[in-house]
């Protein structure tokens, strides 16, 4: 498996709160008031955006809904030459030297702050589709919005701000959905960040002793994460059960918030168009 999971989205980063949503499949179309801008898509699933820190322009930077906190890369820090002060993150099974810093200023779309604290890592170390941005949006700043709709088909982002210019989130939160296996409920977080079903194992076979699988199971490898690749029956998210690839990993001691049971990659859903809605706490898709 080349396709590997970003840091941010996986790591803990996981310091923000974490709420179930509703999710369901209905219409959504961007309004012609929403401000609108291109992304990149990468490898088939990487949302890549331009955006700006301080005078720096035309930077690439990663939309990861996976993601607690918002990061630059250590290059841009030190072009902005920011005072910069330790820290660490839990990143599954060890913890990562990280930094933090204030940036002047940060653009990406219609979201524009003052002065913000972001965390500072030099991304290309901890992944391969790392090695060529700039930096990880994360909901600190998407939450800002009342409302985001990434829309597939057009390769494009819309927003819907408050009447104010500020959004409907005032904290980093997790959109987090129902994944039923076999009669087994989890609670997945919802990641543009992450290509395909990443499931805990060892909260799976507690849950399900007697665990159904099909075919032969596959050790894979996410990045330095080894998991093993299986095809489940049974498997609802919304509609009928039917048979799901996923992938399977003992989960972090410490990191995650409580009732976290793995990761859903927003293209698994195979959906034209997917908003967040963080006013309502509600993910609608077509």
């Amino acid at each position: 498996m080349r396709r590997a999971m970003l840091l941010a989205g996986r790591t803990a980063l996981l310091l923000g709160l974490i709420f179930s949503s509703r999710i369901c499949a209905q219409d959504v179309h961007a309004s012609a008031a929403r401000p609108t801008i291109p992304f990149e898509l990468r490898s088939d699933f990487l949302i890549v955006v331009n955006g700006q820190v301080g005078n720096l322009e035309g930077l690439k930077f990663v939309l990861d809904t996976g993601a607690s906190y918002t990061v630059i890369d250590r290059k841009v820090a030190d072009k902005l030459r920011l005072q910069r002060h330790p820290g660490k993150i839990t990143n599954f099974d060890r913890e990562v030297p990280v930094e933090w810093a204030d940036v002047p200023q940060l653009r990406v779309g219609p979201i524009r702050t003052g002065a913000t604290r972001v965390m500072v890592a030099k991304l290309g170390e901890y992944s391969e589709f790392a090695e060529n941005v700039d930096g990880i949006i994360g909901l600190d700043l998407l939450s800002r919005s009342k409302k985001l709709l990434i829309d597939y088909e057009k390769q494009t982002i819309s927003w819907e701000l408050g009447d104010d210019g500020a959004g409907g989130g005032s904290s980093p939160t997790y959109f987090s959905v129902a994944f039923v296996v076999q009669g087994f409920p989890m609670r997945l977080v919802l990641d543009t960040g992450l290509q395909g079903i990443l499931l805990y194992k060892d909260k799976l076979r507690k849950g399900l002793p007697e665990l159904r699988t099909e075919g032969e199971a596959i050790p894979t490898g996410l990045g330095r994460l080894q998991t093993t690749q299986v095809r489940l029956p049974g498997v609802r998210l919304l509609g009928p059960e039917t048979v799901a690839t996923v992938f399977l990993m003992d989960g972090p001691e410490t990191g995650d918030p409580p009732g976290v049971d793995g990761y859903l990659g927003i293209v698994s859903l195979n959906a034209k168009r997917v908003e967040f809605d963080f006013a309502a706490r509600l993910l609608r898709w077509q």
